[in-house]
């Protein structure tokens, strides 16, 4: 469980949503989880996932689905296939590396380019020091399909040294009336088992439907990292830029904050979160996060 008591410092005077002085304690996700072996070769995993409605919405916490799978261990050769609700790879190695998920989502996550996890069948297997990660799915996440098309995504990840990671990944988005998408990603990130940093770099093509419609094309990188202060202590932050070819905006986060572990699975994270686009006075919340993990 992670969520956090957040205050709004500053917000663009339209902004609606996130006005100046906002402030509350909120759950942003609660995981419960039942993960077993059913037979030698088979195992299940079945996840609920909760989190705060928002600000004055009035509706209580309700959970849905996350996961929900059949893995068969070496199913094919010395790939396990997943079937059913399974996590994509669209930014699982990115959010292992940058490892503060608890504080914020990762830069494709956070733009919603694409989905955590998706209805269909995946291939996960290594080979030496190289890691694949292939799914074909419905596209729309845990909400059911909606179209004829489907979802293909390929993830390779190379682990060059022991802490060095470089991660290629592609994904193609069949829809209706010519409005595919499609997104690449490059990474390279660095782990020690006391901190942590990566560059992510990526790019989305929205294909428009119709004669002379011009495709929108987002393009982003993002870096971020995590250093040891003390035994208990660790300082991380991270820098976000976006670009939107079809309107010359830009976007850009930073984030900023200290990692207090209180326990090995309990932490305390006074952060500071920046959020600015073209033509927009920029967004500030100062959040105290907190993580348990149970």
């Amino acid at each position: 469980m992670f969520g956090d008591y957040y205050y709004v410092l500053a917000a663009d005077e339209a902004d609606a949503k996130q006005p100046r002085k906002r402030n509350a304690f909120r759950f942003r996700r609660l995981y419960l989880t039942y993960q077993r072996d059913v037979a030698t070769d088979f195992a299940v995993r079945f996840r609920l996932e909760a989190k705060d409605a928002g600000f004055a919405q009035g509706a209580k916490m309700e959970p849905f689905v996350k996961h929900g799978y059949i893995q068969w261990k070496r199913g094919l050769g010395t790939a396990d296939i997943y079937l059913g609700l399974s996590g994509t790879p669209t930014w699982a190695v990115a959010e292992k590396i940058w490892g503060y998920r608890s504080v914020a989502k990762t830069v494709l996550d956070w733009h919603k380019i694409g989905s955590s996890a998706d209805l269909g069948a995946a291939f996960k297997g290594a080979a030496g020091r190289l890691s694949y990660h292939l799914m074909v799915g419905n596209g729309p996440g845990q909400k059911p399909e909606d179209n004829h098309g489907k979802k293909f995504y390929g993830s390779l990840s190379f682990k060059a040294t022991d802490r060095l990671i470089l991660e290629s990944y592609a994904d193609f988005n069949a829809k209706p009336a010519g409005r595919n998408e499609r997104t690449f990603k490059g990474l390279v990130g660095w782990q020690t088992a006391k901190g942590q940093m990566g560059l992510e770099v990526f790019t989305r093509t929205n294909e428009q439907a119709g004669a002379g419609g011009a495709a929108q094309v987002i393009a982003g990188v993002s870096v971020f990292g995590a250093l040891p202060l003390s035994a208990t202590f660790k300082g991380f932050g991270r820098l976000d830029a976006i670009s939107y070819d079809t309107d010359d905006t830009a976007d850009r986060l930073f984030i900023a904050g200290l990692d207090y572990a209180a326990a090995a699975t309990v932490h305390l994270m006074p952060n500071v979160i920046v959020e600015s686009s073209t033509g927009r006075t920029a967004n500030v919340q100062g959040r105290l996060t907190f993580f348990a993990k149970f």
